[in-house]
C-alpha cells in the first residue's frame, strides 16, 4: 500500500523477505491501543471530525476482535501497512486519516514498549514467586548441611539455606534493575513522527497519560530511532540468567551420585536410552543451554544496532525479535526453576559421607585457635596445614562451624531471621506490582472495548 504509488508493487518475494509480519504478533494487540490514542488525538485537536474518529475506533476494535494470523498477511511489509489497509477496506477512504501526524517509527517504538512493560511486570512477578520458593526453601532447609565449594574443591560447610538466600538476594538486586528499567521503558514516544515531528499539534503528553505511560521520551529523534531501551532490558535479563545458570552448575553438582548432596523432584530427570540407571537433570540442562542461547541473542541485538546511525533503519525491525526471544527464554526457565526449586531436599546420607572423607572445617578451627590463644593466624594455619599433609584430620564440628557470628554467613540463626524478614518485602512487592498492572489492564481494556 504505502511503496505503490512511488515505486509500484514491488514482488511478493522481496517485500515478504523485508516484512515483520510474523514478528509483529508479539505487538498486534498494542499497534491497535496505539492507533486508537492517535485517533483521540486526532479528534481532539480538530484534524477529524467526531463521527470519523468514532467510525475508526469501531473498525479498528473490530480489527482487534477478528485476531491477526500472519500466515495470511503475505504482501504486507508489517502489522501497520495491514491494520492501515484494512481500515481503508472496510470504511473507504476516511480510513485513510490515521496515517496523518503519525509514522510508523514512533507508533511502532510505543507499541513495544507497551509490549515490553507488560512483559517486564510479568517478569517482576516470575522473579516474586522464584524468590518466594527461595525464602520458603532457606527456612525449611536453614539448618541443612551441604559442604559449599570454591575452585570445585570441598571449602566449607554451610547450608542449602544459605545457598538459597544467596540466589534471592541476586533475585533482589536483579529486581532494583529490573524496576528502573520498567520505568526507562514506560515513556511514550507516541506523535514523533518519522525523525523530527509532524506538522499536527499532537498533545504528546495527553496522549502519553492515556497509554498509561508515566511521561514521554522527549527528543523526537531518540523517541524513534533509539533502542536503547531494548538494549537495556536484554543486557539486565541475560546479566541475570548467567548469574543463575552459574548457581545451575552446583545443582547439577549436588545432583551427581559422587556427591548426591540434594534430591529433585523425578518430573525434572530424564534417564538413558540405554542406561536404565542415569537420572539426568534434563529441565536444568535445557535451561543452561538457553541461557547461551539468550547471550547469542543480545550479542546479535549488539551488532545489528552498532552500525546503525541515530535514526529508524529497518535493522531496528531486524532486532526486536532477538528481545522476545531472551524474554521467553527468561519467563520459561525461571519457571522451571521455581518449580525445581520448590522441590529440591537435602540429602543427609551424602552430605554426611562428604563429611567423614574431606576436611572442610580446618580454616575454623585455626581461627578460633588463633583468637583462644594468641598465636598469630599464619603459625596456626602452617600448623594445620602440617597435620593434615599427615593425614591428621583437624577441624571444628560441623554445628560450630556454621555458628559463625559474621552477618549473612551460614549462622543458621541469621538464615531462617532473614529469610522471614525478606518474604514480607517480597509480598509487599507483589502487591504494589499487581496494582500497576490492575491499572494498566484498565487503561487497556477501555481503549479496546470503547
Amino acid at each position: 500500500m504505502y511503496r505503490r504509488e512511488l515505486l509500484g508493487p514491488g514482488s511478493v518475494d522481496k517485500v515478504g523477505y523485508m516484512s515483520s509480519v510474523f514478528d509483529d504478533a508479539e505487538i498486534f494487540r498494542y499497534v491497535i491501543i496505539a492507533l486508537i490514542v492517535h485517533v483521540n488525538e486526532l479528534e481532539r485537536v480538530g484534524v477529524v471530525s467526531g463521527d470519523v474518529a468514532g467510525k475508526i475506533r469501531g473498525a479498528l476494535r473490530d480489527i482487534w476482535r477478528g485476531g491477526y494470523d500472519p500466515g495470511r498477511l503475505s504482501g504486507y511489509e508489517d502489522v501497520h501497512e495491514y491494520v492501515e489497509a484494512e481500515l481503508i477496506r472496510r470504511l473507504g477512504s476516511i480510513g485513510g486519516w490515521v496515517g496523518i501526524g503519525r509514522s510508523r517509527n514512533d507508533h511502532v517504538a510505543t507499541a513495544i514498549r507497551l509490549r515490553l512493560r507488560r512483559a517486564l511486570l510479568d517478569l517482576v512477578l516470575l522473579v516474586l514467586r522464584l524468590r518466594e520458593a527461595l525464602l520458603g526453601k532457606a527456612i525449611e532447609a536453614y539448618d541443612r548441611v551441604v559442604i559449599g565449594s570454591t575452585h570445585r574443591q570441598p571449602a566449607q560447610v554451610t547450608t542449602l539455606g544459605h545457598y538459597m538466600l544467596y540466589l534471592d538476594e541476586l533475585s533482589r538486586d536483579f529486581l532494583d534493575g529490573l524496576m528502573r528499567v520498567f520505568n526507562l521503558v514506560n515513556r511514550s514516544p507516541l506523535g514523533s513522527g518519522p525523525l523530527a515531528g509532524t506538522m499536527v499539534g499532537i498533545d504528546r503528553s495527553r496522549e502519553a497519560a492515556e497509554l498509561g505511560f508515566d511521561g514521554v521520551v522527549s527528543n523526537t529523534i531518540y523517541a524513534t530511532g533509539s533502542r536503547y531501551f531494548a538494549i537495556e532490558t536484554a543486557s539486565a535479563l541475560v546479566n541475570y540468567l548467567v548469574e543463575v545458570g552459574r548457581f545451575i552448575n552446583n545443582l547439577e553438582m549436588w545432583l551427581m551420585p559422587q556427591l548426591g548432596y540434594i534430591t529433585a523432584d523425578p518430573s525434572h530427570l530424564a534417564t538413558s536410552s540405554i542406561m536404565p540407571h542415569k537420572r539426568n537433570p534434563a529441565t536444568l540442562e535445557v535451561f543452561r543451554a538457553r541461557i547461551g542461547e539468550a547471550i547469542g541473542h543480545l550479542m546479535a541485538m549488539y551488532s545489528i544496532l552498532r552500525p546503525v546511525e541515530s535514526g529508524y533503519q529497518l535493522d531496528l525491525q531486524e532486532l526486536t525479535r532477538h528481545l522476545w526471544a531472551i524474554i521467553r527464554i527468561a519467563v520459561e526457565g525461571l519457571s522451571i526453576l521455581t518449580d525445581f526449586i520448590n522441590g529440591v531436599r537435602v540429602n543427609e546420607d551424602g552430605v554426611s559421607e562428604s563429611l567423614s572423607k574431606y576436611v572442610v572445617t580446618a580454616a575454623e578451627y585455626a581461627e578460633v585457635r588463633s583468637m583462644r590463644d594468641g598465636v598469630p593466624f599464619r603459625d596456626v594455619y602452617n600448623e594445620v596445614a602440617r597435620e593434615l599433609r599427615k593425614g591428621v584430620r583437624v577441624g571444628l564440628g560441623v554445628n560450630e562451624a556454621l555458628a559463625k557470628p559474621v552477618q549473612g554467613s551460614s549462622n543458621p540463626q541469621f538464615i531462617i531471621n532473614e529469610a522471614r524478614a525478606r518474604i514480607n518485602e517480597v509480598r509487599e512487592l507483589v502487591a504494589r506490582i499487581n496494582s500497576i498492572v490492575s491499572r494498566l489492564d484498565e487503561v487497556e481494556n477501555k481503549l479496546l472495548t470503547g
